[in-house]
């Protein structure tokens, strides 16, 4: 039996709920770049003084 809307607001204990469920499937992924190139350059730089620091000491070696 299907009450209309006259009859569900004529009884009081009545509850009209009503139940809206909106779902949105968004997913977003973000890359930070900054933090990255930071540590790139980081491990550049201490490469570039390992092999510096290296060339220097076979030059040492060489002249003693």
């Amino acid at each position: 039996m299907i009450k209309r809307e006259h009859e569900i607001k004529a009884h009081p204990s009545t509850n009209n709920n009503k139940n809206d469920v909106k779902v949105y499937n968004n997913f977003s992924f973000t890359i930070n770049f900054g933090d990255s190139v930071n540590l790139v350059t980081l491990f550049a730089g201490l490469y570039i003084i390992w092999k510096m620091a290296k060339k220097n000491k076979n030059k040492a070696n060489k002249l003693n």
